[in-house]
Order: structure tokens, then C-alpha cells, then sequence
């Protein structure tokens, strides 16, 4: 077995066994933050390989965790509402896609910002209260842990088990898809959609599905944060959820593989610790992130870890090269 392997397995070990070892809330944090992860995975496909930017993600959230909610209220079992919910939000975004995705940079960012102030709103009309809740929302029930796992197995690690397995499959099918032919088609869109188009790109089919994509994501990261908090409300999806989305990103990396894992862990656990400090302390931390990744290293962390560990390396083999 060589090194990277061992490297991946003892990873994915400790994923496994985290939570078993930590405090209740600590398992709940990190679920949390897949939920995060997730949605931030689809905001990456649309906006970091596709160029096109979204003020919206927060609004697939909240139509993935309500879809959740109100299947598993019928009695659906939560390993088919997660999905369904995913689903509900790509058909979502199917049909609002089609209009929006004719417009351009700062049009479609109004348009997806107007998506994300809407649908909270839309939540406590009165005409569909029955369904939704109105302004109390909708609880629902975690998922109890099978019988036969032993006692340290709680419903919190159990929740955070189900939110790993739910993010790595759609990790898997998120990479098959960008290392296909829409990643392709992605990219050139990116980098310039007039010479994609001209190559035979359907550029409209190719940021309808890039939006699609984006929405389901978001829609399971929805549904995950759903089940964690047995309880939705309009108030848990504000226009600030899909601001901090696009901070989490940006932090992280857009465009890069781990950039969404490390922008959800910033947005769970900065701001957190940042309000020990004072309650404006978290924005103004977001704030002071945005300004210096802008300056420093527009493709966030992951891209700073990108451009430093080559140098780093370099001069950990220059000391054994002057020695020879």
C-alpha cells in the first residue's frame, strides 16, 4: 500500500470515528457543516467552474430542507426524502432557470439575490400555511440509530454517519460530472462564452445544468440541515444564509476541489468563535476575510495552500541538495 492510500484511509477512518469521541454538540457542529459543505459544493459548480455568479444558493437550501420536512411528515422515511428533496430543488431550478440564465453577470446576480429574499417570504404566506407552517415552520424527527450498533453509537453520530454518507455520494457524482464532458463545456463557458458557443457549446443547456446541479446540492445540504435541527422556519433562510454561502466560497475557494470543505468549516466555526468576542465581531471578520482573500489570493485558501506548498517543498530539498 503506498503512502497515499494509508494517507486517504486514515482519513477516512477518523471521519468515521470523530464523532464517537466528542461531545454531543461537537457531532452536531460538524453535521452542520456538511449541510454547509454541500450547498457550497453546488454554489462551486456554478459559479467556480462555470463562471456565473449566485446570490441564491440560501433559497435551494430552504426548498430542500422544507421539501424534506414535508415528505417526512407523510411518513416518507428519511433516506428517500434526502434525496427527494435534492430532487425538488434541480426541478426547482429547472424552471426558474430557464428565464434567469438568459441574463448576464451582475443582472443574474440581482435576479438570484430577488430569488433569495423571495422564497422566505413566499414560506409565511398565509395561502399555503397548512403546508408549510406559516412563521412557526415545520419539525420533524431525527433518525433513531439502528438497534444492533452498540450504545456509543448516538442519534448525533448517527445524524453526522448519514450526513458523511449523503455528501460523499454526491461528492462522487459532483467530480464524475466536472471531469465530463460538462466540466468541459463548464469551463469554456467560464472563460469565454462567445468562443464556446462559436466551438458548437450549447451555452444556455450548459448553465441551465450547471444551475440545476447547484440547486440540488444545495437542496441536500438543505435536507441534512433539516433533519440535524428537526425544525424549519422562514427565519432560518434569510438573504444573509446565501451571502454567507458566497463568503464561505470565496474563503474556501472557488473553483477547487476542497475550497467548499474549507469555507463551510470557516463558516460554521469562525463566526462562532468570533462572537465570544462581540456580536458584530462575526461580520466584521467575514468582512475582513473577503477584503484580504480579494487582495492576497483570489482563489481563497485552497489556493494559497496551492501556491505555497510547492515553494515550502522546494526548500525543504535544498538543505539535502547543498549537503551533497
Amino acid at each position: 500500500m503506498d503512502k497515499r492510500s494509508l494517507g486517504t484511509g486514515l482519513v477516512v477512518l477518523a471521519l468515521l470515528l470523530a464523532p464517537v469521541f466528542l461531545p454531543g454538540y461537537a457531532s452536531f457542529q460538524l453535521t452542520q457543516t456538511i449541510g454547509l459543505a454541500l450547498a457550497l459544493v453546488g454554489l462551486n459548480v456554478l459559479m467556480g467552474w462555470g463562471g456565473q455568479p449566485s446570490l441564491g444558493q440560501g433559497a435551494f437550501f430552504a426548498i430542500g430542507a422544507y421539501a424534506a420536512a414535508m415528505l417526512m411528515q407523510t411518513g416518507l422515511p428519511w433516506w428517500l426524502g434526502v434525496p427527494a428533496a435534492g430532487l425538488v430543488a434541480a426541478a426547482a431550478a429547472w424552471l426558474i432557470g430557464k428565464p434567469i440564465l438568459r441574463l448576464e453577470q451582475t443582472y443574474l446576480a440581482l435576479a438570484t439575490f430577488a430569488m433569495a429574499l423571495a422564497v422566505p417570504q413566499l414560506l409565511r404566506f398565509g395561502a399555503w400555511e397548512r403546508w408549510v407552517g406559516g412563521a412557526a415552520g415545520l419539525q420533524l424527527d431525527r433518525p433513531a440509530p439502528p438497534a444492533w450498533l452498540p450504545a456509543a453509537v448516538t442519534q448525533d453520530v448517527w445524524m453526522y454517519w448519514i450526513a458523511l454518507g449523503v455528501a460523499a455520494a454526491a461528492l462522487v457524482a459532483v467530480n464524475a460530472v466536472l471531469r465530463g464532458r460538462l466540466g468541459l463545456d463548464l469551463r469554456a463557458v467560464r472563460d469565454h462564452a462567445t468562443a464556446a458557443n462559436a466551438c458548437g457549446i450549447d451555452v444556455a443547456r450548459t448553465k441551465t445544468l450547471a444551475f440545476v446541479l447547484c440547486a440540488a446540492c444545495g437542496g441536500l445540504g438543505g435536507a441534512l440541515y433539516a433533519l440535524n435541527v428537526q425544525l424549519v422556519t422562514p427565519d432560518s433562510f434569510t438573504i444573509f444564509l446565501s451571502l454567507t454561502l458566497v463568503v464561505g466560497l470565496t474563503i474556501g475557494g472557488p473553483g477547487t476541489l476542497a475550497g467548499p470543505l474549507v469555507g463551510a468549516l470557516f463558516v460554521q466555526f469562525v463566526p462562532m468563535a468570533a462572537g465570544g468576542l462581540s456580536n458584530a465581531a462575526p461580520w466584521t471578520v467575514f468582512g475582513l476575510a473577503v477584503l484580504l482573500v480579494i487582495f492576497v489570493e483570489p482563489r481563497g485558501l485552497v489556493g494559497l495552500w496551492q501556491r505555497v506548498r510547492p515553494r515550502a517543498a522546494a526548500a525543504r530539498r535544498q538543505p539535502h541538495l547543498h549537503s551533497r
